[in-house]
């Protein structure tokens, strides 16, 4: 695997390339100080995993991320930063993770590992999630019947975050637009949750939704979706594409921007 990292502090990148150096999963790295070598770079070689300072001179890490991923969408990403503080902003970029510094070395073996791990979960997935038209879960061809039909618009709409975290409030917010989320709304809403995770887990599949620290979110790279593989480039959910998007979700709106 190739990486790149990039970090305001040139005593960082060397201390990361050393220690990525040293995984035998990888195959080259390289290092860079400032945003705009690392995209150069990357216009012209392949990455699979870069480290990524939040804090970066003259820009910001989170918005270099995202270009990066403009260029290599199957990117892992994981942020390197002083304190948590930005965590929540980061999601945006849909990282993999984010380390502390100093960079620990069995942190980063973890997260490497991790990768190639999900790496080989997403070329076997047998999680399909369908979103164009209606929205569907199967595990290994067959349909997820869910208890509760305010359950399967949670997961649809953990999905279309594309991995991005979001709170219960917000969740709570785009599915129901005219109610106030009070502590009645709350235990309704853990209702909601506790619903969904136990139709994933009866299905064996409750990996691919995570909630930790206050957010919930889907993990990507253990489902094959059509959404991700259009945004991808593949051929085949380009053409499926029939300008319907999770129908019947008044929050979904992605096909809009296709056919506006």
């Amino acid at each position: 695997m190739n990486v790149i990292c990039v970090d305001g502090e040139e005593r960082v990148v060397n201390d990361a390339l050393a220690l990525l150096k040293a995984q035998r999963a990888v195959d080259e790295a390289a290092g860079f100080t400032n945003a705009a070598d690392a995209l150069l770079w990357l216009k012209m070689n392949s990455a699979d995993f870069a480290l990524i300072g939040i804090e970066l001179p003259e820009t910001d890490g989170i918005e270099l991320a995202k270009k990066l991923r403009e260029l290599h969408p199957s990117l892992a990403i994981v942020f390197l930063t002083k304190d948590t503080k930005n965590a929540f902003r980061a999601y945006s970029a849909h990282p993999q993770a984010y380390l502390l510094k100093p960079l620990d070395e069995q942190a980063l073996a973890r997260e490497i590992s991790y990768y190639l791990l999900t790496r080989s979960l997403r070329n076997v997935s047998h999680v399909e999630v369908q979103t164009f038209g209606s929205f569907e879960l199967t595990v290994d061809g067959s349909a997820v019947s869910f208890k509760r039909s305010r359950a399967k618009e949670l997961l649809a709409l953990l999905v279309d975050r594309q991995g991005g975290g979001i709170t219960r409030a917000q969740a709570f917010t785009e599915m129901w637009e005219d109610r106030e989320y009070d502590r009645k709304a709350q235990k309704y809403f853990d209702v909601i949750l506790h619903s969904l995770l136990q139709t994933l887990r009866e299905y064996g599949i409750s990996e691919i939704v995570e909630v930790t620290g206050g957010f919930l979110r889907v993990r990507p790279e253990l489902i094959s979706c059509d959404r991700y593989r259009f945004t991808m480039g593949d051929t085949d959910a380009i053409n499926a594409f029939q300008g319907v998007y999770l129908y019947g979700y008044s929050w979904a709106n992605w096909g809009g921007a296709f056919y506006s």
